[in-house]
């Protein structure tokens, strides 16, 4: 996480939470109709700031550790993200993580990405390293030529993708997150230092803040 990181965890949950109170409100007057997306429980959403939606979709049939294709790398990032759902920093950003990584009570998103495949032994496959930004590990995927901006064809997403958000008005990736489930509309991840946790979420494919996707080299 960078300086806009830290700018959006501040001010980002207060107006997340005012737009995704209007946009409930409306689709549940109008109907489905009434927003962008319609997931398969029949609820319409627009979601501004994944901090708002405290409870995620279930998007079904997309988590790959469930899956045929158990012993994969990619299987194994995803089934260690989820285990790590719920975990709290201590303090001011003071973390595990942090602690592992030697930069303990910083911002933590990538450093929980690093954690995530270092303990399954794909440290390599996203950089070889553990990048206390998401600035200098985005351009390790776009320098190998790994990194899609959304709606890239062939561009992701798939489980165990690193994907990259812009949360503060298309300046570049100021957050980062892992892939651990998909359908034709919507992406779940796993994030680090969401809020002052661990959490998972579910956006539209098709969201704003979605920058792009990191895919490993497996």
């Amino acid at each position: 996480m960078n300086s806009r990181q830290a700018r959006s965890k501040q001010t980002g949950p207060a107006l997340a939470t005012a737009l995704f109170s209007a946009t409930l409100t409306t689709a549940l007057a109008t109907g489905p109709a009434a927003s962008a997306s319609t997931t398969a429980t029949g609820w319409t959403i627009t979601q501004a700031n994944p901090t708002a939606q405290t409870a995620p979709q279930k998007v079904p049939g997309t988590d790959i550790a469930s899956g045929a294709d158990k012993s994969s790398p990619a299987a194994a990032v995803v089934r260690l993200a989820n285990s790590q759902v719920g975990y709290h920093e201590k303090g001011n950003n003071c973390t595990k993580y942090g602690k592992w990584a030697h930069h303990d009570c910083s911002q933590w998103c990538d450093i929980f990405v690093g954690w995530v495949f270092s303990n399954t032994g794909q440290l390599k496959a996203v950089g070889g390293k553990v990048y206390p930004g998401v600035d200098d590990h985005i351009k390790w995927f776009e320098n190998h030529k790994r990194f899609h901006h959304r709606g890239a064809k062939g561009g992701g997403p798939h489980p165990g993708d690193v994907i990259f958000f812009d949360f503060n008005g298309h300046d570049g990736a100021d957050h980062v997150g892992i892939v651990v489930g998909y359908d034709a509309t919507h992406v779940t991840t796993v994030e680090g230092n969401r809020g002052d946790q661990v959490k998972k979420l579910t956006y539209s494919r098709y969201s704003r803040f979605i920058w792009g996707y990191g895919s490993p080299a497996w």
